[in-house]
């Protein structure tokens, strides 16, 4: 599968599904897991979800979100939240339990998950799961795995469907802001947003409103060798690449007077060649905030 998703377009991707009173399917929920590359991204991609209010598919919860928890109160939070809904049956959640062994962090704390695990129904093999607290090693272990089963499934196989149908509800999204509108989301302090949380989401977020932003300023045509985009893509817009003037990886800011839009032919030259003469052309006249 060659098509990916980062999490910027995940987290508008959500957002965008919101806006058309929807809700993510099990699979589109799985394939966005599968895209994520830390701990840090599935939390604000799970916060995201509760802040939509969504309600995914139990199964969700149970099977895959529960492989990528990190943290013990994270752990705790999201195995009461399943738990509570358990009135009046009770399902043998093992791996509830055992995710919050491996991350307590004492026998005496794994001792104590075991004995509510049998004071919920669940008898575990305390000599195997009392030496097994604080292994988050074990648990990218088998985050590996999920992924490995993922790659297996239905959902893989189809997510270029997926993230078709993302493109055409970004693209119709973007064509319907006008630029300065665009802009004012992008610049709008931090300050103002609600809460810790949403900074956290917003910041991920904004980063493909930085890309969408350049690209509108561009109007199709390339900033270095001022030509058409050399195609369209399956939406019908023109083609081309976000480059960042000072790279992110020597201290550059993912902001929207540091980035320019290119074909793929001069992206390419910009980063195999860094010419002098290109890189001023490209700085030149492109300090948008001002």
């Amino acid at each position: 599968m060659y098509t990916t998703m980062d999490l910027s377009e995940i987290l508008l991707y959500l957002d965008l599904i919101k806006r058309k009173g929807e809700v993510p399917t099990i699979d589109e929920l799985n394939m966005m897991v599968y895209h994520m590359d830390n701990y840090d991204q599935v939390k604000a991609f799970y916060n995201k979800i509760k802040e939509h209010e969504f309600q995914p598919p139990f199964g969700f919860y149970i099977k895959t979100l529960i492989h990528f928890i990190e943290d013990y109160e994270g752990c705790i939070s999201l195995k009461n939240k399943i738990l509570r809904t358990q009135t009046n049956r009770r399902r043998p959640f093992n791996n509830l339990f055992t995710h919050q062994i491996l991350l307590c962090k004492s026998e005496e704390e794994a001792l104590s998950i075991l004995q509510e695990a049998r004071d919920y129904g669940i008898h575990l093999d305390d000599k195997l799961w009392v030496a097994k607290f604080d292994s988050l090693e074990e648990i990218k272990k088998k985050q590996k795995e999920w992924k490995g089963e993922m790659e297996k499934s239905e959902a893989y196989y189809n997510f270029s469907s997926i993230y078709e149908k993302f493109g055409t509800m970004k693209s119709n999204y973007f064509k319907s802001l006008p630029q300065e509108h665009l802009k004012k989301m992008i610049v709008e302090p931090q300050s103002q947003e609600r809460g810790i949380v949403t900074r956290q989401t917003n910041t991920f977020t904004r980063n493909i409103y930085i890309k969408e932003y350049a690209k509108k300023i561009a109007q199709g045509i390339c900033q270095l060798c001022d030509k058409k985009a050399p195609f369209l893509d399956k939406q019908g817009n023109p083609f081309l690449e976000v480059h960042h003037i000072n790279y992110l990886s020597k201290g550059g800011k993912d902001e929207i007077d540091n980035v320019v839009a290119l074909c793929p032919n001069c992206h390419r030259r910009i980063h195999m060649l860094e010419d002098e003469e290109d890189l001023k052309k490209i700085s030149k006249n492109f300090s948008y905030l001002s």
